[in-house]
């Protein structure tokens, strides 16, 4: 029985999955229309409905004209609260925002961008997204409202959240508007850090010292424009005293002995081990500033330096195996 029942909830979630997405579509933006936005009644909207009819039965029994008009009021009121109700939601625009990388076992940041593109506004509004809700939000202003929603990943690569829900009881809480959204967004995932001992080859012995470390003072590389927190001994006076306009020196160092992160330097048999300990030599490297490339069954990184590199060899361990890891 148990085994039958399971099956029945089974088929209905299919069901139903594949009659909200013909209805609201994966998409980068979603306008919430009339096809897309649901509404019913809360337990107070039902409680008010209720104290409305009694009212109506009673001014039935003692004819008292007032106590219908009172009844007749009540009805009117939860029609018009309908309406207003499904206006709150309906011409709002969701538009995907940007993602944060998260290491595995840690919240992934997603931002969803909320525009009004009429002249009606939207207030009181929450979004449901995983087991994590909003604060309530109120999209006035005719610039985007974004909202930033952190997740669970609980899974290397990419990590692709199913539907979430944006809903208001907005203006008297007789009612419920809602809709399920899912936006074509996604995050990458790393692989959590896991601290060993390296025994691979570490250095290569070139001395020539013709790799490029962004981070470092040993060239000068080009001049830009001054930025807010850069030093004052960086600025290019001369310039300055010729054209009036601070520019900036922009340096970078040289470094000859290289590093290989290799596949068979990690002492792990598995997968994900291998993985989540090589995750942490990249960083460990890049914190020390060292030139190393990234060695794995799938090919190599060649030797670089900088948070760009540590970036992309990241994003390597965080795809790799998967489908779609050149993408």
């Amino acid at each position: 029985m148990t085994k039958l029942f399971y099956q029945i909830r089974q088929n209905i979630n299919a069901r139903w999955l594949r009659w909200i997405q013909r209805r609201v579509p994966k998409a980068l933006r979603v306008e919430l229309d009339q096809r897309k936005v649901f509404i019913f009644p809360t337990r107070y909207g039902f409680f008010f409905l209720f104290t409305a009819f009694l009212l109506f039965m009673g001014g039935i029994n003692y004819e008292n004209s007032l106590i219908l008009n009172l009844s007749f009021f009540l009805v009117s009121l939860f029609l018009v609260a309908i309406l207003q109700t499904f206006k709150n939601l309906s011409g709002l625009v969701l538009v995907a925002g940007e993602t944060k990388p998260a290491f595995k076992g840690r919240d992934a940041l997603f931002e969803i961008l909320f525009e009004r593109e009429s002249f009606r506004q939207y207030e009181s509004l929450q979004v449901t997204w995983e087991g994590q809700t909003s604060e309530l939000i109120n999209v006035i202003e005719r610039t985007k409202q974004p909202v930033e929603m952190y997740l669970r990943a609980d899974r290397r690569g990419r990590y692709s959240p199913g539907r979430f829900k944006v809903q208001s009881t907005f203006p008297l809480g007789l009612l419920r508007t809602w809709s399920w959204v899912q936006l074509d967004i996604s995050a990458i995932v790393y692989p959590m850090p896991v601290r060993c001992e390296y025994v691979g080859t570490e250095g290569d012995g070139n001395k020539e010292g013709n790799i490029k470390i962004p981070a470092g003072q040993d060239e000068f590389e080009h001049l830009r424009h001054y930025q807010i927190g850069d030093s004052l001994k960086n600025i290019a006076w001369k310039k300055y005293a010729n054209s009036q306009k601070l520019l900036s020196k922009v340096f970078h160092g040289v470094a000859g002995d290289t590093y290989w992160l290799r596949w068979d330097g990690v002492p792990s048999t598995d997968v994900e081990m291998k993985l989540s300990m090589l995750c942490y030599w990249v960083i460990t490297y890049s914190q020390e500033n060292r030139v190393f490339g990234l060695s794995l069954p799938s090919g190599d990184i060649v030797p670089s330096a900088g948070r760009e590199h540590e970036v992309n060899c990241l994003r390597v361990l965080a795809l790799y195996g998967i489908g779609g890891a050149a993408q």
